[in-house]
């Protein structure tokens, strides 16, 4: 068990280093190979925590991770979509608050649609890859559609929170 608050801090000091890292961080392949080798195991273990702050700071970090790093992370990016994104907005025992940070991640990838393209252009159309950009618009098409049972939410998502999920 760990602390949370220290988990916590420590995210975001992270978060503040991988927000603006500038082209020294950047192109340092030591770096990056810390960031490949260290920093992505403990946010994959951070992904999967029951305490939703720790998971919205990992979300963040990851947000930072792609913005920044993609060309050197191509793997890692695509276990964090196809397995732990895409499965949590699929997933009918998903809790609400977490489904809605992964919408959030998505909606500022978004923004840029060189993003979204570089995400078809390097997994879509790479053969040894995943279709993660068809996978993201499945699911979030099924999202806006309504197309999920009310069941599936359990009994703890209210009527707003299932139009903003519609959103």
């Amino acid at each position: 068990m760990y602390d949370v608050r220290k988990v916590l801090l420590g995210l975001d000091l992270i978060h503040s280093v991988l927000e603006n890292p500038g082209s020294t961080f950047i192109n340092r392949p030591e770096f990056v190979a810390v960031i490949r080798d260290s920093l992505c195991g403990a946010l994959l273990k951070f992904a999967v925590s029951s305490e939703h702050k720790i998971f919205v700071r990992t979300v963040s970090i990851f947000h930072c991770l792609f913005l920044h790093f993609r060309e050197h992370l191509k793997q890692t990016i695509s276990v964090f979509i196809d397995h732990f994104f895409l499965r949590i907005l699929d997933s009918g025992n998903s809790e609400y608050d977490y489904k809605y940070t992964i919408l959030e991640f998505f909606d500022r990838l978004s923004e840029n649609t060189d993003h979204v393209l570089e995400i078809f252009a390097n997994y879509d159309c790479d053969i040894g890859q995943k279709d993660i950009c068809v996978r993201i618009i499945d699911s979030l098409s099924s999202i806006a559609q309504g197309r999920f049972q009310r069941s599936e939410h359990g009994s703890g998502i209210t009527p707003q929170q299932e139009t903003s999920l519609r959103r």
